[in-house]
């Protein structure tokens, strides 16, 4: 009776450290990172989370750059031609940094923060959120 509950205990945790083994992979394949959540976004120079709470629709592109300075990059709108995207954060590949070869994940999500001008260069929208790409 003995013997076959070391077997079973032997067993079971064999499989519960296999299964914490394949569990542990499963954050390192985009998703966000648990400990540095931003590890994966590349700012603007200016920019924080924080800052770019206090944005609100109505205000103008010069009250935007003064909170939080100029964008990583200017696009056109998704789905509006007329509208000016700002976008202050972007995908960081990690950083662009060379991986180490024992390295076994590619990417995390990414925090996206976006604000969209008119022709006026007044804010008409505002999307911020985790990317997953």
């Amino acid at each position: 009776m003995k013997l076959t509950y070391k077997i079973l205990s032997i067993i079971g945790l064999i499989g519960t450290l296999t299964f914490v083994f394949f569990l542990g992979a499963v954050p390192l394949v985009e998703g966000r990172h648990i400990i540095k959540p931003y590890i994966d976004t590349r700012f603007s120079e200016n920019y924080s989370p924080e800052k770019f709470e206090e944005i609100e629709t109505g205000m103008t592109k010069n009250q935007v750059e003064y909170l939080i300075g100029r964008p990583l990059r200017i696009g056109k709108g998704y789905d509006d031609s007329l509208v000016t995207n700002y976008h202050y954060t972007g995908d960081g590949k990690l950083l662009n940094l060379r991986k180490p070869v024992e390295q076994h994940y590619d990417d995390f999500a990414w925090y996206r923060s976006t604000v969209g001008f008119d022709t006026n260069n007044i804010v008409v929208f505002i999307y911020k959120g985790w990317s997953y790409d």
